[in-house]
């Protein structure tokens, strides 16, 4: 998929030294449900199980002016039943930020999850008091639903945690 600024790529095993430097640089670890970046081998446990079980679509955000991987982008918790998804996106490499790309990224994956794959729902989970990130998603077009009060523990602190969905009615 490509768009004005950034093209998605399917994520493989070829992706698995990009993607762990991306999710360990500290600003983007910070952002991040999880206290530490995974190790080589359970990335590519998680990588494995990713493909085997098919309700999840990870792909890999490339700059088409410099053309590195700058960020991953991705559906998870696929429900065909249902017809929704959870989303995810992070820009690793700090200077790639706030210049449109994750904005650029997000507006081909919400295509692909309301054209090719034909979800109703996108939603998301997000730490509240990363602003960028709302900023990103309300620009979108998600709708906050909710606060999950102290709803997850990051570096021994207990934070609130905001849900959002864009529908596909609602869809740019």
């Amino acid at each position: 998929m490509q768009g004005p600024r950034v093209s998605l790529r399917r994520m493989t095993v070829d992706d698995t030294d990009t993607v762990l430097r991306l999710r360990a640089e500290p600003g983007a670890l910070a952002q991040l449900f999880s206290d530490a970046p995974p190790t080589r081998e359970a990335h590519l446990r998680w990588l494995a199980d990713v493909e085997a079980r098919g309700d999840r679509h990870e792909f890999v955000i490339v700059d088409l002016q410099s053309g590195r991987a700058v960020g991953t982008i991705g559906l998870s918790q696929i429900d065909r039943r249902h017809r929704r998804a959870e989303y995810g996106v992070l820009i690793g490499e700090p200077d790639a930020r706030g210049k449109g790309l994750a904005a650029d990224a997000s507006r081909l994956l919400l295509r692909y999850a309301f054209g090719d794959l034909g979800l109703h729902r996108v939603y998301l989970h997000v730490f509240a008091d990363n602003e960028p990130a709302l900023r990103l998603y309300e620009r979108l077009g998600f709708k906050t639903e909710g606060c999950l009060r102290q709803h997850a523990s990051k570096e021994g602190r207990l934070k609130d945690v905001i849900v959002m969905a864009i529908l596909a009615t609602e869809a740019p």
